[in-house]
């Protein structure tokens, strides 16, 4: 039983690409777990914090570093067992959780013949979608509306899922471009090549039909696994275009996001519309903004700290008293 990882930057098509591989008999899937990214990564912090904190507390009195590792593996593949169970003939398991693409040096500890699937998609796309996500049913959650951090976002996430292929010979990457295009059921019939899983043209061809966005956002309907992939957020799929950032973006936005991902950009192919030889104004008015806004809440912070001591100490004294 093969374990494959879908990652990448949130809103770079991560979701779109689990439906499309999802379609295939052999593969066994289910909604995004965060069993790495938030459940196990929790306890791997609250076990290397403890021993800083005061050696005498918490779990490294009775575990070895082994015996901590080897539980968490332990969950790991329960979880991922889980998934298996939903299909009988599963010769795959298929999880998409993007944040993964931060823990991959953790992962591969608990599973270390974990496979990933890192999809990059054009950082203009994905900032759009991910201010678009943040106005809309993301508010409030982990989407912004500053087009600065989402393309910091985009950087440090692909960078990050770049690494992964230096930690594993089991990494494969895929640009969201490439899938939307015409070659894109030749390069779903490549991945499932990759996994050792039987495929022609004509299934890869059929689930690109299958998968259309504007099927997708009608109900998907005839959808293999839609009913348990799909999302309840209004909008969620989105336009399913490759430049549809053009109209959604302003020209400082795009001279800011080529700013900071050129490098990135020109390794993938991405077209860049400008090349600014100094910052963008947009982009030094956000940092300012942005170093005075920490700033602001570093000394809220210790307003609130000093309270919370001058409280505590008027409590325990009313009490002696």
């Amino acid at each position: 039983m093969k374990h494959v990882l879908i990652v990448g930057c949130p809103r770079s098509g991560t979701s779109w690409l689990q439906l499309l591989l999802a379609q295939h008999r052999a593969i066994a899937t289910t909604q995004e777990t965060h069993l790495f990214n938030n459940y196990l990564s929790l306890l791997e912090q609250s076990w290397q914090r403890f021993p800083a904190v005061d050696p005498n507390i918490g779990m490294k009195r009775l575990l070895s570093d082994d015996e901590f590792y080897g539980l968490c593996a332990e969950f790991a593949k329960a979880v991922l067992g889980r998934i298996a169970d939903g299909n009988p003939n599963a010769e795959v398991v298929l999880e998409k959780t993007p944040g993964h693409v931060r823990h991959g040096p953790f992962i591969l500890r608990l599973v270390p013949d974990m496979y990933f699937l890192h999809i990059v998609r054009d950082p203009r796309s994905v900032v759009s979608s991910l201010c678009a996500a943040a106005q809309s049913w993301a508010r409030g959650q982990w989407a912004s509306t500053n087009v600065a951090r989402n393309a910091q976002i985009w950087r440090s996430d692909v960078t990050l899922g770049r690494e992964l292929g230096t930690l594993t010979p089991r990494y494969r990457e895929v640009r969201y471009e490439d899938l939307l295009g015409e070659h894109g059921p030749g390069t779903l019939a490549s991945l499932l090549a990759w996994l050792d899983l039987p495929v022609n043209d004509d299934f890869a061809s059929s689930a690109f039909v299958a998968c259309q966005i504007d099927r997708l956002r009608a109900g998907g309907e005839g959808v293999r696994n839609f009913d348990t992939l799909s999302r309840s957020q209004p909008n969620f799929f989105r336009k399913g275009q490759v430049n549809s950032w053009k109209e959604d973006l302003s020209p400082s936005a795009i001279r800011v996001i080529e700013y900071m991902n050129r490098d990135l950009m020109e390794i993938y192919g991405y077209t860049l519309l400008s090349t600014p030889s100094r910052k963008p104004l947009r982009l030094v008015i956000d940092q300012v903004l942005s170093k005075v806004e920490r700033r602001v809440q570093g000394q809220v912070n210790t307003a609130f700290e000093r309270f919370h001591r001058a409280f505590g100490a008027a409590t325990a004294n009313g009490r002696t008293k």
